[in-house]
């Protein structure tokens, strides 16, 4: 986690969601994109993502750097208490850091990998 200022979020840190509005000042938006080998899964509020062995399995993320160190260490300690690892992934030349989880521990399945559409839709 130390040197990863570059992060790709799915869920709740994506523009316009809950804690995106929490740290908006610290996040400098750069692109959004959708990546393979990914699926999307509801925990109720929050989403999961997991690997999938299926590269036609795919997620809609925001990439952001976060040059503030607090900024990323509160993301940080946030995700890793909800059970959240720390993954790399490589996006147009660019790692970033992506927090997942080892399995959908039987979650619903978020169709189309979005979920700020899901999220708009179901609450």
């Amino acid at each position: 986690m130390e040197n990863t200022t570059v992060f790709a979020f799915y869920g709740s840190l994506r523009r316009s969601m809950e804690n995106h509005i929490l740290h908006h000042d610290h996040l400098e938006y750069l692109f959004s994109t959708r990546i393979r080998g990914y699926r999307l899964y509801s925990k109720g509020d929050f989403p999961i993502a997991v690997k999938s062995i299926a590269k036609s399995d795919s997620i809609v993320v925001e990439i952001f750097s976060i040059a503030d160190r607090s900024t990323r260490e509160m993301i940080h300690k946030l995700e890793m208490d909800e059970g959240y690892f720390l993954d790399t992934v490589t996006i147009s030349d660019v790692d970033a850091g992506i927090y997942l989880f080892e399995s959908s521990e039987n979650n619903p399945l978020v169709q189309g990998g979005d979920w700020v559409t899901f999220f708009r839709e179901t609450h």
